[in-house]
């Protein structure tokens, strides 16, 4: 008992997962390499690793990052609404817990860049997704905005995500020429990362 009441709020979730899905921790894809680090985006910070996970070699960004770059915050609302969701068997993450997105959320996307990838940091689960979810996201809060569907304080999150999806086009870019050039091989370390920095400040 006492060992329960040690642990954290984390460990005991992650605790109930593998209870439910019998997946041992070590069994978890793990990082490779030690290739992990943080996206800066205009002040948000998104903890990223590279994983060899269900699909071969996986870019992962967690839950928590993109849910401080998308909503700025966990909502104590977001949280009851991804509480509710998970009791009823789906796994929803929290950065589209809003009631407003759900007609804008199909079985594609659920199957696709929204299926949760659990790895090991260390000996820490974190849970993640494919770097495709943050595009994947971002349309999701463009079509809700589109179709009137969402509320007048959200529509400044609508606005972040259009941000985000033009910064990380221009990026993109950047980065093929950089590839096509063979330039990706000089350039700094983090040199991309400034450089999509510049554009979401600009925007924003």
């Amino acid at each position: 008992m006492g060992e329960l009441n040690n642990m954290t709020i984390e460990q005991k979730a992650a605790k109930k997962r593998w209870s439910k899905t019998g997946q041992a921790p070590s069994s978890l894809p793990r990082i490779v390499g030690g290739f992990s680090g943080t996206l800066n985006l205009a002040g948000a910070k998104l903890p990223c690793a590279v994983i060899e996970g269900p699909r071969g070699i996986q870019r992962i960004l967690t839950e928590t990052g993109i849910t401080n770059g998308i909503l700025g915050s966990r909502s104590g609302a977001s949280k009851r609404l991804k509480k509710a969701a998970e009791e009823g068997g789906a796994h929803l993450p929290i950065f589209l817990a809003p009631g407003q997105l759900k007609p804008f959320i199909d079985n594609d996307l659920l199957a696709g860049p929204l299926k949760p990838i659990d790895y090991l940091d260390g000996d820490r689960e974190v849970r993640g997704y494919d770097a495709s979810v943050i595009t994947a996201v971002c349309n999701i809060w463009l079509k809700a905005r589109e179709k009137g569907a969402l509320q007048k304080q959200q529509l400044a999150k609508a606005q972040q995500a259009e941000i985000i999806m033009r910064a990380l086009a221009d990026t993109a870019v950047v980065a093929l020429i950089d590839e096509a050039t063979g330039y990706q091989a000089a350039r700094p370390r983090d040199a991309l990362q400034q450089y999509l920095e510049m554009i979401v400040r600009k925007e924003l």
